[in-house]
């Protein structure tokens, strides 16, 4: 569109050269109508009449000095208005630059200044703790950001009022609060550090609703090798780590700690770049029939071929594949290889494979077994799939959901290690399971103490009422094995039957299974 001749007029005014030459306009306008009043419009005998001596003729030199006096004066006037605009605003951004926006603590920046300060003037030793939420992310899930926000501005109040003079706070992080505190008494740090976590602990107020968080704090101290900030929070980081790892409400740094994070870093490392290679495997144990000891089925267990480290075993590195999220990554690779290689097992052997919780609260679980199970030609009635009684408290919708699919395709759903859970006889009853697996800890007190052969007898009894068959696990001997077939127990494995072994030991196993024998 065209503007007009006025907006361009008004646009060209809004500059600072018109501003300027407006005011240098203005000034001298004023100037020449005062030297116009006294020269030529009787000013001067006003003058005389008004001071009663004699006033010469004032130049027009004189005016003009004048002008530009003013105009000086004018000038240094905005300079210094700006000036002190311009130190204001720097001042609020260096401020800002040191506060978190959210909690109006002190951010890390302005921590690592003023603990960087305190190391260098102190001669005493100092305490840095460092407050970690536990399960932040499922907060976030629950009520969202502006929920999380909410959370964290109340810890951040609770944090403030605790803090002694003299102490230095700030938000570090998304769920990380810092505290440091003079003294390397670690009694006075481990009573500080239960204070943070139990005002942590007092539910926060989420909208309408009340929720309980928790939190873990990780210690580091002066005095043992931490010569820096930045060293400092990072052992303070290792620690919180290490007092979540083993669900404490604090922990302090050990220099054995570096180590171990470091030995962790490798197996990570590791673990991701031997997924897709031959170094991932499953292996598979017996589980037979304890009336003709004939093999029934083999449990598929993980191993894992470290190049450096040898053969590691799932307790080590199962967990670890689960929280850094690649679990289903490692699981679909040995469930693929499990199902081919089960394929080619006589017609009356199944496979038994575990699944963790999180697989089965996962909507599509289902479908990708059935998926996996149709390309490599295992037909379902011979895979039985295992769950802990854990995914029954997990997601109970979920899981219910993925075992009926599975059932109304044929395979068979394996309850283990029953009697460490918290599952229900309403579970039970209600996913109408076709096997249960006793835990080995029963099996291994069934000789010595008469408490387990109870717990025994009734959970084979339940089964029988529910028509489900029973697997013990964990049998070593004969004296057990004769125990559990006695307590009606259908089948069982152990080292008694075999240990596990690579697939290319199978046939051997299945031919002659005495030499496997542990």
């Amino acid at each position: 569109m065209r503007q007009s001749r006025k907006q361009l007029i008004e646009a060209a005014l809004a500059t600072p050269f018109a501003r300027e030459l407006t005011d240098v306009l203005v000034i001298f306008s004023i100037c020449l109508v005062a030297y116009k009043f006294i020269t030529d419009w009787g000013g001067l005998e006003l003058l005389h009449a008004l001071l009663g001596t004699g006033t010469e003729r004032p130049s027009f030199l004189y005016f003009f000095g004048m002008a530009l006096m003013l105009f000086s004066m004018r000038r240094i006037g905005d300079q210094r208005s700006e000036r002190a605009k311009r130190l204001a605003a720097e001042r609020d951004a260096q401020t800002a630059a040191m506060r978190d926006p959210l909690t109006q603590l002190p951010n890390r920046r302005q921590f690592q200044s003023d603990v960087g300060g305190a190391l260098k003037n102190a001669d005493h030793k100092m305490s840095v703790l460092l407050l970690g939420i536990d399960q932040f992310k499922k907060l976030n899930e629950v009520y969202g950001h502006l929920g999380c926000d909410e959370a964290l501005l109340q810890v951040g109040v609770r944090i403030r009022e605790r803090a002694s003079p003299g102490d230095i706070f700030a938000r570090i992080g998304d769920d990380e609060f810092a505290l440091c505190v003079a003294g390397g008494d670690p009694d006075s740090a481990r009573r500080i550090a239960c204070t943070l976590v139990e005002a942590v602990r007092q539910p926060v107020q989420i909208g309408i609703e009340q929720h309980s968080i928790g939190a873990s704090v990780g210690i580091a101290q002066t005095g043992r090798g931490h010569a820096t900030v930045d060293e400092l929070l990072r052992c303070a980081h290792v620690a919180l780590s290490r007092a979540r790892s083993i669900h404490t409400e604090y922990c302090f740094f050990d220099p054995k700690m570096d180590a171990h994070i470091r030995e962790r870093s490798l197996l990570e490392k590791d673990l991701r770049a031997a997924i897709g290679s031959d170094g991932l495997r499953p292996y598979y144990q017996p589980i037979v029939d304890l009336q003709t000891r004939r093999i029934v089925s083999l449990e598929s267990l993980a191993r894992w071929h470290n190049p450096v480290s040898g053969l590691i075993l799932p307790d080590t590195f199962i967990p670890l594949a689960e929280e850094l999220g690649i679990l289903d990554m490692v699981s679909g690779q040995l469930f693929g290889d499990a199902c081919r290689d089960a394929a080619g097992w006589p017609e009356d052997i199944s496979l038994t494979f575990n699944f963790s919780p999180s697989q089965f609260a996962d909507r599509s679980f289902a479908d990708a077994i059935l998926s996996v199970l149709h390309h490599t030609g295992l037909p379902p009635h011979r895979l039985e799939a295992e769950i802990t009684e854990a995914a029954l408290v997990e997601d109970l919708e979920a899981t219910r959901r993925a075992i009926q699919t599975l059932r109304n395709a044929g395979v068979r759903i394996v309850i283990d290690d029953f009697g460490t859970g918290y599952s229900s006889l309403y579970h039970l009853y209600e996913l109408r399971f076709d096997k249960l697996k006793i835990d080995r800890r029963f099996i291994a007190e069934l000789v010595t103490t008469g408490e387990s052969a109870v717990f025994i007898r009734a959970m084979v009894g339940l089964s029988k009422g529910l028509n489900l068959s029973v697997t013990a696990e964990g049998i070593e001997t004969e004296v057990q094995a004769a125990a559990a077939l006695q307590h009606g127990v259908d089948q069982g494995q152990g080292f008694l039957f075999g240990k596990a072994v690579p697939s290319a030991q199978v046939p051997q196993l299945l031919a002659e299974p005495s030499k496997l024998v542990a």
